[in-house]
Order: C-alpha cells, then structure tokens, then sequence
C-alpha cells in the first residue's frame, strides 16, 4: 500500500516535467487516438495540458495583530473567510493531507526525497524529527477538531 502511494505521488509529481503537447485524432476504424506526436495521415486536434494541482495545499495563514483599526478589519474579514464552505474544504484537506504525511514520518523512518536536480537523497533522523515536529505544529494551529 505504502510503496503504491509513494509511487502515485512520485508520478503527480514527475507529471508536470514530462508535460507536453498532446494530439488527439480518429483512425481509420474509428477509434479516437492520443498521442504527444501529431499523425502525419489524419487530421487532429490539438490538447491543452494543464499541469495538476499541488498535492497539498499551503496552511492558511492566520491574521497578525498590528494596529487597532486594522487589526479590527483583519478580525472581521478571518471571521467571513473561516465561515466560508470552501476555505472550509480547503481546511479539511489541508488537515488530511497533513494527517497522512505526519502518519507517514512517523512509520517510515528511512525517508527520501527527490532534489530538483533528479537526484534522490535519505532524509537524516534529525530532518525527519524537526518535520515531524512542525506537522504537529501545524496540526494544533490550523486543525483543532
């Protein structure tokens, strides 16, 4: 299960990079074709390829208090914006996401990342803790049900 997940978000994330034009046309039996190579016999039609969206959502930030006025302003428009049902969901998702990676940290102690560069190196103990620490920050902050 672990190693199938892993894989899945290794592939949403590698699929940005390897996003290209795609074609899209009908052969001669009728059967709609894809390709990121258009055909040089038929005629196609050409897709747009939108990358996917980030796996996980970046933690709503919480409203600092500066002067009285506009920290009053801040209050007011934290307090629509919390009511509202899709920063409600936005949340929630958050939540899970954040959930599962903790649960992940914790059961998993030899984790690995991959650098930009393609590269893929071990996280150290100590890496692995300070992450561990600030999900369960994150958690208590922005998740408290």
């Amino acid at each position: 299960m672990r190693k199938l997940l892993i894989t899945t978000l290794l592939t949403l994330a590698c699929s940005s990079a390897m996003a290209t034009q795609m074609y899209k046309w009908v052969d001669e039996n009728g059967v709609t074709q894809f390709s990121q190579q258009p055909p040089t016999d038929n005629q196609y039609q050409r897709m747009n390829v939108t990358p996917p969206p980030q796996p996980t959502a970046p933690a709503p930030q919480a409203p600092t208090a500066s002067e009285g006025e506009a920290a009053a302003t801040d209050t007011e428009a934290t307090q629509q914006q919390v009511a509202d049902p899709e920063y409600q969901a936005e949340l929630a998702a958050y939540c899970a996401s954040l959930r599962e990676r903790l649960t992940t940290m914790e059961n998993n102690p030899r984790l690995r990342r991959t650098r930009e560069d393609g590269t893929v190196e071990r996280i150290t103990e100590e890496e692995r803790q300070e992450m561990i620490s600030k999900a369960k920050a994150d958690l208590q902050t922005h998740c408290q049900n």
